[in-house]
């Protein structure tokens, strides 16, 4: 359990840019505070560095890895081709007659859980989505090979938050506001079988990513390779 929750904590710090690219892990001193042993703790780093979080570095230990451009690139193709079959699917199985019950559930807790903790959980919510379109049409494990290259999709949309999610006035939605709409505009023209409007918002939504990619490099340039 201890094992467990230690690896949710970092984890959750390593997307919430809490733990910032460049930021040193000691092994030794993890055991130390969290009463563990240091295998135990090694075997959780190692996993991280599996997830492309950290790289572990001779006489170093475990540093945090730098956003990596390049991979975001192949990440949002990936996903732009994969989202894109994903919605095709749910599309034809709602001609067919049958209830989105998983996606209209998913839109009806984020109406609930209107304003998330922070941004880890904003960054859950809206990867979350996703994952349910996947799991609605029987593909939950579609996205498992792009556990490498997403963990730097996860720290941008981390960054987005942090960074545009001020308080907005009526004429603006902040970052948060804008991911809600695009989910519900999704929900609906899936409900609807606007596959046209879909492919768009699909499209556009990655090309936010790559646009996002550039403008927060120029900000946090310390965090990107």
């Amino acid at each position: 359990m201890v094992y467990i929750s230690l690896y949710d904590e970092l984890k959750r710090k390593l997307i919430s840019m809490e733990l910032k690219p460049g930021d040193k892990l000691s092994e030794n001193s993890i055991a130390i505070e969290k009463n563990m042993s240091r295998p135990k703790v090694r075997n959780i780093l190692t996993g991280l560095a599996d997830e492309g979080y950290l790289e572990t570095l001779p006489q170093r230990g475990s540093v945090v890895t730098k956003i990596n451009k390049d991979m975001i690139r192949e990440a949002t193709h990936a996903h732009l081709v994969l989202d894109q079959a994903i919605i095709v699917e749910l599309v034809n199985k709602r001609k067919n007659g049958f209830e989105l019950e998983m996606v209209n559930s998913y839109l009806d807790l984020l109406k609930v859980d209107k304003i998330p903790k922070d941004e880890y959980d904003m960054v859950m919510l809206e990867w979350g989505f996703y994952q349910t379109l996947a799991k609605e049409c029987g593909k939950e494990h579609v996205y498992s090979f792009l556990d490498k290259i997403d963990c730097d999709m996860y720290r941008l949309s981390s960054l987005k938050y942090l960074t545009y999610n001020y308080s907005a006035h009526n004429s603006a939605l902040n970052a948060w506001e804008t991911t809600v709409l695009e989910l519900k505009l999704m929900t609906e023209q899936l409900n609807s079988c606007k596959i046209d409007l879909l492919t768009v918002l699909c499209s556009n939504r990655y090309n936010g990513f790559l646009a996002n990619a550039g403008v927060l490099s120029g900000i946090y340039s310390e965090y990107f390779e």
